[in-house]
C-alpha cells in the first residue's frame, strides 16, 4: 500500500512560500515614456553593471550643487559598488532601481530602510539624474516607482529626506510627490563659504 509522504508535501509548500515571498519583495521592470519622448525603463539593478552605475553617480555628482559629496567623497571602487548592489538585493526594507535609456544607466533611486529594529520601519530616499534626462519627468517617476514598492511589498511605513533649501526643483518635487516638512536646520551645509539650509522632509506610506 503506498504511504503518502505529508514531510514532502510540507517542505514543497514551505519552499513555495518562500519564492512567493520572494517574488512579491522584487520590482517589476516598466517601461515610461519621459515629456522629451524618450522611452525609459524602471528596473532593478545587475550586479555587472557596477561599473556603469558608479560612472552615473560620479557623473551627477560633478554636474551638481545640491548633493552634500563631492567625487573625492565618493570613491571609484567597482567592488564597492557591487556589494552595495548585493546588499539592497538582499535587504527586506530597502530597494535600488535604475533607469535605462537606450541601453544607457540615466539615473537612479534608492530606498535606504534602517538596519536598527526600533526604526526598521523607515528609510531614507536618495535619487541622482543624468544631465541629458533632467526636467523631463524622469525624477516623478522614479519617486513613484519607489513609493510604489514600498507601499505595496514591504514593511517600510515612512519615508524620508534631506534636501537643500536652495534646490527649488528638488524640493518642489518632493512636495508634489506627497512629502512634507519635518524641519529646518539652519546653515547645515557649507559651500564655497556659503551656508545653505538643509530640510528635512518625510511621508507616511501606511
Amino acid at each position: 500500500m503506498h504511504v503518502f509522504d505529508w514531510n514532502f508535501l510540507f517542505d514543497f509548500y514551505l519552499v513555495l512560500y518562500e519564492l512567493l515571498k520572494e517574488y512579491q519583495l522584487s520590482f517589476q521592470e516598466t517601461n515610461y515614456v519621459l515629456k522629451s519622448g524618450k522611452q525609459i525603463t524602471i528596473r532593478l539593478p545587475e550586479e555587472k553593471e557596477a561599473q556603469a552605475i558608479l560612472d552615473l553617480k560620479r557623473g551627477y555628482i560633478r554636474n551638481t550643487s545640491t548633493l552634500p559629496l563631492t567625487l573625492d567623497e565618493y570613491p571609484n571602487d567597482v567592488q564597492r559598488e557591487t556589494n552595495l548592489i548585493k546588499e539592497y538585493a538582499e535587504s527586506k526594507n530597502s530597494i535600488f532601481l535604475v533607469a535605462e535609456y537606450n541601453g544607457e544607466l540615466v539615473g537612479n533611486i534608492d530606498l535606504t530602510g534602517s538596519k536598527r529594529s526600533k526604526i526598521s520601519h523607515t528609510a531614507m530616499l536618495g535619487m541622482g539624474i543624468h544631465e541629458n534626462c533632467r526636467n523631463q519627468g524622469l525624477g516623478k517617476i522614479l519617486i513613484k516607482c519607489a513609493l510604489e514598492w514600498a507601499k505595496n511589498q514591504s514593511k517600510l511605513e515612512l519615508i524620508w529626506l534631506d534636501v537643500y533649501a536652495s534646490n527649488a526643483i528638488g524640493y518642489n518635487l518632493y512636495q508634489k510627490m506627497g512629502f512634507q516638512i519635518s524641519g529646518t536646520i539652519k546653515d547645515f551645509f557649507k559651500q564655497e563659504e556659503i551656508y545653505i539650509d538643509k530640510i528635512q522632509m518625510y511621508q507616511r506610506i501606511k
